[in-house]
């Protein structure tokens, strides 16, 4: 009881310094582009030990500070990291921060100590004390501090400190925040002048050195709040047997040569001369290739001459939202398109930017204050250059600007009355801010509705990352890039199948798997073909993972045809149309197989084996399955399959033949065998109407995480090694959130059935971690038997042990016992 009303508390007063309870008016504006020297330190329980504050913490409190107008520039932190430990008095650090702070001219100190308090309620519970101290660089004045303690609730008892302070990390960049706001704002001494002592009403009188004077906050009453948004819950259900294909308009098929203008087929930065008319011709031939979306690059007025040399013909260089580029066609053209489309039952999806415009457009000449005008960005790493900043020099709209956003809208909206796509496509979703596309998705839901696409592009490997943006931008879904470069690298760069799995159990954050979009190549990136070397057949067994995994494939024109391209603009060659290529009938009966299988559309993921040379899975509903498996290794493979599944036969998609599955004369389980280097598909039908069911909602659990666990114990005698790897549990691949060994281990809990990866660590210093060198280490979870115990794993440095931890899901008790070679890595 003391326990729950401690942490009742530590609730109440995270709600209240985080502005729950109190709304807070408007932040104070300093001059733009005012600077903070920002110092940050975690203080361990353990005196002299510190560590530094997380990265996501550290961005969280540099964008409060732009919405100040205050740039945020941190003393690195190994230059205190080692006097800081030996230090604990707020004052004296802060006098070693300003003695570091070069010419900024205003100070921010942000100190935690973060203390686990308990379990309650099933979730992990943590103290997080937070100081912040802040001044003038040249003020004779005292700093001013502010000081809290807030409550993290934690899912999983491997996150520790970091996870901790993540957790809270909008009440910490809001208290530091409220302090500029109070520190600025207030009237304060300052020292004496020739005329005496003098107050500093605000920003509207001078207040020391290198700071002239601003805004400060104004007298009349905010404006009244706006109203919350709806929840989001991944509201996009994509169609049925949907299958999209990209279409760059130029480089596709020319049906008009009378809208040409100049053109140049054998100069890869010139236009080629395709067009809209050339897209309607070849609707019949996409339609047969199983392709149901045809997604459109940008179809608007644009800048037509070359830039530096650059080409201009891909689309996204747009000069008028508002119009149709003559040399595609015109708005007549596109409805056009747009109704052959619906004809066939198929969809448009037309390509939107909403980041820039063209270089040197007439819209930057017209309305120059739309614009940040900020100059091109230059490091890549820092989240306010990437929204603020010109993307390879392109102008970058300032879309915070009311005026600025009904622009965007309008056209927007005019688009979805007039051609009435089925969705857009939305560009370089990193470079503009999450409140943007929160307000823009949700606005062109409420006037398209809810089957609207509105398809994300965040060209980043990280899962977790993708996530979150899909939640916070309120996207209807996204392209999935984690998976797209994790089948490049298993099929055409020899990487581990089972890294498959590693990425797709990052589902489990994911609000809607099934709508991802999945994808080997497109115009921003290498070619598959080129990625694997030319080899065909590694390309044959990457789309057939590909077009049998969850969520919508999505395939770039000229996959089906072989198309080459290690960079631009060779990725963006010419489409050919020849009728006997590999590619085209493989794709063909690939999307066939998938539309006529419940499993491929909608199924359930189940993992049922994972080692270093071999993945296999299968996608289940309650009256079909699909089971997939990747065999890399010279041996062949068998995985097991739960009991239930099918009715002992096994049908191949691709050409209908119907065989019994193999099983062992000491086994109950049917299995399947993969030979060696192949992708072997396999459907499955129930015996009986609705004979998967309970296998159904077994993987929907455990691949959602919430279902049974169980323990891991990665032994090491080594007390310097630390563990970290995908997913929160492992540190989510942060080092400074690795797994510190205890009495000899790092004991995990774990659902059965996960796929992780992970690498060992040392810490070399403050802040400075080595990694161990080769592949990423593979841990598969699988099925807790009675008579079993947590699974053991031995790991050293730099070291892989012969026999891993069983790779099996399934393994029947006799053979593990007689042939354990078949069931352990």
């Amino acid at each position: 009881m003391v326990l729950r009303q401690r942490w009742l508390w530590s609730l109440v007063l995270a709600l209240v310094a985080s502005g729950c309870l109190k709304r807070q008016g408007p932040p104070v504006l300093a001059p733009e582009g005012t600077v903070v020297a920002v110092a940050y330190i975690r203080d361990d329980a353990r005196r002299g030990a510190v560590a530094n504050v997380p990265e996501g913490v550290r961005q969280r409190v540099a964008e409060v500070l732009a919405k100040r107008n205050l740039q945020a520039r941190e003393v690195p932190y190994d230059e205190y990291a080692a006097e800081f430990a030996k230090v604990t008095d707020t004052q004296r650090r802060f006098a070693m921060l300003k003695a570091r702070a070069g010419d900024a001219p205003l100070l921010l100190l942000v100190e935690t100590r973060v203390t686990f308090f308990g379990q309650v309620g099933g979730r992990f519970s943590w103290d997080v004390y937070v100081k912040t101290t802040a001044n003038r660089a040249t003020s004779a004045l005292e700093a001013t501090s502010d000081s809290a303690d807030y409550g993290a609730a934690l899912q999983f008892d491997q996150q520790r400190e970091d996870d901790a302070q993540l957790e809270v990390a909008r009440q910490i960049s809001g208290q530091a925040g409220a302090l500029f706001d109070s520190f600025l704002a207030s009237p304060m001494l300052v020292p004496s002048t020739d005329g005496g002592p003098g107050l500093v009403p605000g920003l509207s009188a001078p207040a020391g050195e290198g700071i002239e004077p601003g805004t400060s906050t104004p007298t009349e009453p905010p404006p009244p709040p706006k109203p919350a948004p709806q929840p989001y819950r991944g509201q996009w259900t994509p169609p049925e047997g949907d299958a999209i294909y990209f279409v760059m308009v130029d480089r596709f098929a020319n049906g008009d040569v009378t809208n040409d203008g100049v053109v140049d087929a054998k100069d890869a930065q010139a236009f080629h001369g395709g067009d809209l008319r050339g897209v309607i011709d070849r609707l019949d031939g996409l339609k047969a290739l199983g392709v149901r979306t045809v997604w459109l690059s940008p179809v608007f007025q644009m800048r037509t001459d070359k830039f530096y040399g650059y080409g201009a013909f891909h689309g996204y260089w747009v000069e008028d939202f508002g119009r149709v580029e003559p040399r595609f066609g015109d708005e007549a053209l596109l409805k056009e398109l747009s109704a052959e489309l619906r004809r066939r039952d198929m969809r448009l999806v037309l390509d939107v930017v909403l980041n820039h415009v063209g270089p040197e457009t007439r819209l930057t000449r017209e309305q120059p204050t739309w614009f940040h005008g900020l100059g091109p960005i230059e490091n890549w790493n820092d989240s306010r250059e990437l929204v603020m900043r010109d993307v390879h020099g392109l102008p970058d709209l300032a879309v915070e600007q009311e005026e600025v956003y009904q622009h965007l809208l309008s056209h927007s909206l005019k688009w979805v009355d007039t051609v009435k796509p089925a969705g857009f496509r939305l560009d370089a979703v990193k470079h503009l801010p999450m409140d943007f596309w929160a307000r823009y998705n949700d606005d062109l839901r409420a006037h398209a509705g809810k089957d609207f696409l509105l398809l994300g592009e965040l060209l980043d490997g990280d899962p977790v990352l993708l996530a979150r943006v899909m939640k916070e931008g309120r996207f209807g879904t996204m392209f999935d890039f984690p998976l797209a470069f994790a089948l490049v690298d298993v099929f055409c760069r020899g990487r581990s199948p089972s890294h498959l799995g590693a990425i797709l159990f990052n589902d489990r954050f994911q609000p809607s798997p099934q709508s991802l979009v999945t994808l080997l190549d497109n115009h921003d990136l290498p070619r598959v073909m080129s990625e694997c070397g030319g080899d065909v057949e590694k390309v044959k067994r990457a789309l057939a993972v590909q077009l049998t995994a969850r969520g919508v494939p999505a395939l770039t024109y000229g996959i089906e045809e072989g198309l080459t391209g290690a960079k631009e603009p060779e990725n963006r060659g010419d489409m050919r149309f020849t009728a006997d290529h590999p590619l085209r009938a493989w794709i063909a009966r690939l999307l066939e197989a998938r539309r006529g299988s419940e499993a491929l559309q909608r199924g359930e993921t189940m993992v049922l084996a994972a080692r270093e040379d071999f993945f296999a899975y299968v996608r289940v509903t309650p009256d079909d399955a699909f089971f997939v498996g990747i065999n890399s290794g010279t041996e062949r493979r068998v995985a097991f399959l739960p009991s239930g599944l099918g009715d002992g036969h096994g049908i191949e998609p691709l050409t209908g033949k119907r065989s019994m599955l193999g099983r062992l004369a000491e086994s109950a389980y049917w299995h399947v065998e993969v030979k060696p280097g192949e992708v072997s598909l396999v459907r499955l039908k129930a015996a009986t109407p609705g004979g998967h069911a309970a296998l159904v909602e077994m993987a929907r659990t455990g691949w959602k995480g919430e279902g049974p666990r169980r323990t891991v114990v990665l032994q090491t005698g080594d007390a310097a090694v630390r563990v970290v790897g995908g997913g929160p549990e492992l540190g989510g691949w942060k080092p400074e959130r690795s797994l510190r060994p205890e009495a000899g281990a790092v004991t995990l809990s774990l659902p059965e059935g996960g796929v992780f990866e992970y690498k060992l660590v040392r810490e070399d210093g403050p802040g400075k971690f080595s990694w161990e060198g080769g592949p990423n280490r593979l841990l598969f979870v699988p099925e807790l038997k009675t008579e079993e115990g947590p699974v053991q794993v031995p790991v050293a440095w730099e070291q892989r042990s012969v026999k891993g931890p069983p790779f099996l899901r399934f393994c029947p008790p006799l053979l593990a016992m007689s042939t354990s070679k078949l069931c352990t890595d």
